[in-house]
């Protein structure tokens, strides 16, 4: 039986589709499901705090980084996935299954975006103060995030 999503990891999915309508996208990209999970409040964020990460400063430097559309996408309802993001929803699915974990959680989902990234996740996490191996490390040794 296939996972599914925990309560923080759907709102990470919705918050990706506001993240793209905000910047006018037809898709929703990698990008955007991190910046889903680095909006949806206290799912993953306690990890990036204990690792001294500014959340803000991440969101920023990948906002300044992303292309904006001048017209407003024409799509009704949820935007599609970019090949790239299904790709890591599809890792996230397949971790929590081999971890053998019930649900896919924001840890899970975020360690899958992290190994098929393109560097600006990397670099957005170092200009907020993250060291991208030590969190890797602390997400991969924290099976239990408490999430529903």
């Amino acid at each position: 039986m296939q996972p599914q999503l925990t309560d923080c990891a759907r709102q990470s999915l919705n918050d990706a589709q506001s993240e793209a309508r905000a910047l006018n996208q037809e898709f929703v990209g990698t990008e955007h499901l991190f910046l889903g999970l680095l909006k949806t409040d206290g799912c993953l964020l306690g990890t990036l705090r204990a690792q001294h990460i500014d959340h803000d400063r991440v969101r920023a430097t990948l906002l300044s980084e992303m292309p904006r559309q001048d017209q407003v996408p024409v799509i009704t309802g949820d935007l599609p996935l970019s090949p790239k993001a299904q790709r890591a929803l599809n890792a996230a699915i397949v971790r929590a299954m081999s971890l053998r974990e019930h649900k896919v959680s924001t840890r899970i989902l975020m360690l899958s975006l992290m190994e098929d990234s393109n560097g600006l996740f990397e670099s957005a996490l170092r200009k907020g103060g993250g060291d991208v191996d030590v969190l890797r490390q602390a997400l991969t040794d924290n099976p239990v995030d408490g999430e529903a």
